[in-house]
């Protein structure tokens, strides 16, 4: 089998869930939410073409779980159902070409800057790196309640992107973001 067949071959996952072929669009931030943070129809017509090229998997870009703790303007935050019905738009524009779009669910932490969140949260009050302190504020070490906020944030926004019709969720744990920031 050559790789082109490979790439075209179905491939089931570890959760039971089965993409049409192998090839996906990684995620992204698009910035393409409203200046008040909501979903706007730029993203449906996007996700809608990227599906169109026949992606198995498309997962979206950074949607925060808290419109307090952003990672850069013009980010979707997910917290309760007021965009059901653009999320919805956004979710079967993803599946139009017959693959799956999995939402990518996010917090920044301390990695948020200074212009955007001068009052960061993490999990101890450590700088990103001392050299770019002007760019983002020294955050606030998390509390016990914190963490369990940040918990319920990230349980809420999965069961309302699947309630949108997302095929999935992946949690943002990489990059040096807040759940990222718990694993160094």
């Amino acid at each position: 089998m050559t790789p082109a067949e490979i790439l075209g071959q179905p491939l089931t996952l570890a959760n039971g869930s089965t993409l049409p072929n192998r090839i996906v669009k990684s995620a992204l931030s698009e910035t393409l939410g409203s200046t008040s943070l909501r979903v706007t129809p730029r993203l449906p017509v996007l996700y809608q073409r990227w599906a169109a090229g026949g992606s198995g998997l498309l997962m979206t870009g950074n949607v925060m779980v808290d419109r307090r703790h952003i990672g850069e303007p013009n980010n979707v935050v997910l917290e309760d159902d007021r965009d059901m019905a653009m999320l919805r738009q956004w979710a079967e524009a993803g599946q139009s070409g017959g693959g799956q779009i999995w939402m990518q669910l996010n917090h920044p932490g301390k990695q948020a800057p200074i212009v955007i969140n001068s009052a960061p949260i993490a999990p101890s009050a450590l700088p990103l790196k001392p050299e770019l302190k002007r760019y983002f504020a020294m955050p606030r070490a998390m509390t016990e309640a914190d963490i369990q906020d940040v918990i319920e944030r990230f349980a809420r926004a999965a069961s309302l992107a699947q309630q949108a019709g997302f095929n999935g969720v992946q949690i943002h744990a990489a990059h040096g973001y807040l759940l990222s920031q718990f694993l160094s």
